[in-house]
């Protein structure tokens, strides 16, 4: 038994694509909005987003597999990485018998993934602190490289150029029948991205969102008005960074491994970026919006793609990078706000604020003064409605 199958154009299963394309839209909506409030908020431009996935996916994929198999007297003959094939899979089979420690791993692993990312973050503040923006981004990019160099020098964190193989969380429910495990795996990335999207908004509306934005149009200006720009850009920094690595993590376990060459900057900086610079930067909608729109082009694209190898004169392969470096161009050339134009975020709700303003005009007023202040609360709130329009 597993779940429905229902084809469409011949072999199209609408349900295993829908599970796909939510897991897919939800992991890359997390990341992306981790993004934004590094960028599109704080003005930091993490070139090296790689750096804080993959560092989270490695340390979490690496430990939680130690852990299961001392955990579980799983022997590991004093070498996990090379006896790790017959390792994780004497794992996967008594992970289903003790559900409290799948839960107990899972819930470490992303722990010490979102620990690992902020701590990177941490660290990356530093020239954050010194640097202009532009040589901070090459930095970034720079340090992101050399990670990548020691995922693939040192073995014994995950196998070098031979990836290993982490423990399956959602073994019990691959037991269930085809499907569920997928099923799982979107439940569990969609709460995640909607948790991100809940911080992310509230930061957006409280004055820790107006202090970032300041900083980021001037940071002289913002220290004028007292504020320290270095220690709000360090702050933003490892949050996000932290997220970033929680988002690495939930990827490890999803395709089962964690390689070196998984972590590409493509994949995990030029497309979050996309999306943030398509969705319109410095508006959490506007990223969910992009994040929604790259990922029905690439799905679709890649559902496509063998069907269109007779009317292509190149490899439908590059259609992908093609496609998606055009829209940027496109995007950046045409309207450079993004699909949301960014908006001024109220200070209060409009129902208070038109409570605070209706409370302008005491019962105990004389008569003749109350008139007065009704017109005066009536202009407020035109002058409220007309602004509100403009934005």
């Amino acid at each position: 038994m597993g779940l429905p199958v229902i084809n469409l154009f011949g072999n199209f299963n609408i349900v295993s694509f829908s599970i796909d394309f939510v897991a897919f839209y939800a992991l890359y909506l997390a990341i992306s909005l981790s993004l934004n409030l590094e960028f599109g908020f704080a003005g930091v431009p993490n070139f090296g987003k790689v750096l804080f996935i993959a560092g989270g996916a490695a340390v979490a994929g690496s430990l939680s597999g130690r852990l299961a198999a001392y955990v579980l007297n799983v022997p590991t003959h004093g070498d996990f990485i090379t006896f790790n094939p017959t390792i994780i899979i004497a794992v996967d089979s008594i992970l289903p018998s003790v559900p409290v420690f799948v839960v107990l791993m899972f819930v470490f692993a992303l722990l010490i993934g979102g620990a690992i990312g902020a701590l990177f973050g941490y660290l990356a503040s530093f020239p954050a602190i010194r640097l202009r923006e532009d040589y901070l981004g090459m930095l970034l990019l720079g340090v992101a490289q050399f990670w990548q160099i020691i995922l693939l020098t040192y073995t014994p964190l995950t196998g070098g150029d031979q990836n290993i193989a982490v423990p399956n969380p959602y073994i019990y429910f691959t037991n269930l029948g085809t499907g569920y495990a997928t099923l799982a795996e979107m439940v569990v990335v969609s709460v995640f991205a909607v948790a991100v999207f809940i911080y992310a908004e509230r930061v957006a509306r409280s004055p820790l969102g107006r202090t970032l934005k300041a900083v980021r149009e001037s940071e002289d200006a913002a220290r004028a008005l007292g504020k320290d720009d270095a220690a709000f850009r360090r702050n933003i920094l490892i949050v996000a960074s932290a997220i970033a690595g929680v988002a690495g993590a939930i990827y490890a376990f999803q395709v089962s491994s964690v390689t070196y060459d998984t972590w590409t900057r493509f994949v995990w900086t030029f497309w979050p970026f996309l999306i943030v610079i398509i969705g319109g930067a410095g508006n959490n909608v506007g990223v969910a919006v992009g994040a929604f729109f790259f990922a029905l082009v690439y799905k679709g694209l890649l559902q496509v793609q063998p069907y269109l190898q007779p009317y292509l004169p190149f490899d439908p392969n590059w259609l992908t990078y093609l496609l998606f470096a055009s829209l940027l161009i496109g995007i950046l050339m045409l309207r450079p706000e993004g699909l949301v134009k960014e908006k001024s975020a109220p200070t209060l709700p409009r129902r208070k604020l038109m409570s605070i303003l209706g409370q302008a005009a005491p019962e105990s007023a004389p008569s003749d003064e109350r008139p007065r202040a009704r017109k005066g609360i009536a202009w407020l709130r035109s002058l409220f409605d007309r602004r509100r329009q403009q934005t």
